[in-house]
């Protein structure tokens, strides 16, 4: 037991990412402890974070305090205090990188989605309707938010839709891994991925969320297009000939009229809100009674992550956040021209960070706090390569460097720049 004890004190982050799968609550409270003890750390003195996710959350906290201010409402420092918190708990991420390796990260997320699926189908066998039921229910996420109707997969995520994006950052994870297994001929790897892609693939149909059906398929492209060219054609070809029969096997395809329209109005709704308070925002408290107030109905967001940051901290905020996206995207596209196709951390990156965006147009998956902590430790990930990067010469070939023998792949050289493997320990 002890012994156990100075296992999860040398990786409290790992270790809170296992317990926020099983029991989100207590995961929530193990990471807003850690974020607590990120701002108590007087002893390692850090000059103000200048990443571009910490920026975005200081001016969304200085938003949030102005809105408080402006509106009269002491209420709306809880939103302030709550991006606080969101800060705290990234900063944590970046400044720990040694209680979180990569592929521990990843594989964690991989058996996380694993277990969101399995779980549904054991929650299903038990009834929760006493008292004590119900409160196992919030402990294991098996609480359902936001539907009346328990037809759709939602694990321990509380909601189908916060399932599905986690779904789809497992498969985004499994993906890159079941390429590395494909180029190092790791035959074991391969058998074991195909078995969890598909059990990955089946629970986000299951969810019933069509976004995440489309981004499903967009992965599964993209995967064909890394591994080989002409299984790409082929298979866009396929997709485009076959659209409608595709369109028809899609979840609660009979009712995406009805839902687009209720998308729309919500859309609608928010930038009524956004033109209301331009400048800092309505916050997430404000969000909702502003949105009861002009419809009459009880919307917690805005259903679409750009509108989300616009209506919840204003338009300078809303503009930073449009800055990060492009600076990103372009960041991301340079390593892959940089890379070429046997990097894994370019893979990682082109199949992962995209998805957030992806995701977010339809939906606001981040006003989830369990997704968010987790999406935390991906963008730590990517904001820590791309300062190490920014000090590389551009003619270096990044390839990773793993803790066992690596087999020569046919054709592949190997990288010069071995000085670039010290990125691993920063990562």
């Amino acid at each position: 037991m002890a012994s156990q004890i100075q296992e999860i004190k040398k990786n409290p982050i790992a270790a809170g990412l296992v317990v926020l799968f099983i029991l989100p609550p207590l995961g929530m409270l193990w990471f807003v402890i850690l974020g607590i003890s990120e701002w108590l750390d007087v002893k390692n003195k850090r000059e103000m974070p200048t990443d571009m996710v910490s920026m975005l959350f200081i001016l969304m906290m200085l938003a949030s305090a102005g809105a408080t201010m402006i509106n009269l409402q002491p209420d709306y420092l809880l939103s302030t205090l709550m991006i606080g918190g969101y800060l705290s708990i990234y900063l944590y991420f970046l400044h720990h990188p040694d209680y979180l390796h990569l592929r521990q990260y990843l594989w964690i997320t991989i058996f996380g989605g694993i277990y969101i699926y399995f779980s549904e189908k054991i929650f299903d066998l038990f009834s929760f309707t006493s008292p004590a039921g119900k409160v196992v229910a919030l402990m294991t996420g098996h609480f359902l938010f936001g539907y009346m109707k328990h037809d759709r997969l939602f694990g321990s995520a509380f909601n189908p839709n916060y399932a599905c994006y986690l779904l789809i950052l497992a498969l985004s994870f499994l993906l890159v891994e079941f390429l590395r297994a494909i180029r190092f001929r790791d035959n074991k790897r391969i058998s074991v991925s195909l078995i969890l892609l598909a059990i990955l693939d089946l629970g986000i149909y299951e969810t019933g969320s069509r976004a995440g059906f489309v981004i499903m398929l967009l992965l599964h492209l993209l995967f064909l297009f890394k591994w080989n060219k002409r299984w790409f054609i082929t298979a866009a070809v396929a997709t485009v000939l076959f659209s409608p029969s595709i369109y028809q096997w899609m979840p609660r395809s009979d009712d995406t009229g009805v839902s687009m329209d209720k998308r729309l109005e919500i859309w609608k709704t928010s930038l009524h809100i956004i033109a209301e308070h331009p400048v800092f925002g309505a916050t997430s408290f404000g969000f909702r009674d502003d949105y009861v107030r002009l419809t009459g109905h009880a919307i917690p967001h805005a259903h679409d992550l750009f509108l989300a940051v616009f209506s919840i901290s204003g338009v300078i905020c809303g503009l930073f956040f449009i800055a990060i996206v492009m600076i990103s995207g372009y960041r991301l596209i340079r390593l892959q021209m940089k890379a070429g196709n046997n990097s894994y951390y370019a893979d990682l990156f082109l199949f992962s960070l995209p998805t957030i965006i992806a995701y977010g147009l339809m939906d606001f998956e981040l006003s989830s706090p369990q997704i968010l902590i987790i999406v935390f430790g991906l963008l730590s990930f990517w904001s820590r390569y791309m300062k190490r990067m920014r000090g590389v010469a551009p003619s270096y070939h990044f390839q990773m460097k793993y803790s066992a023998k690596r087999r020569q792949v046919p054709g592949e050289r190997r990288s010069k720049a071995t000085s670039i493997h010290s990125l691993k320990d920063s990562l």
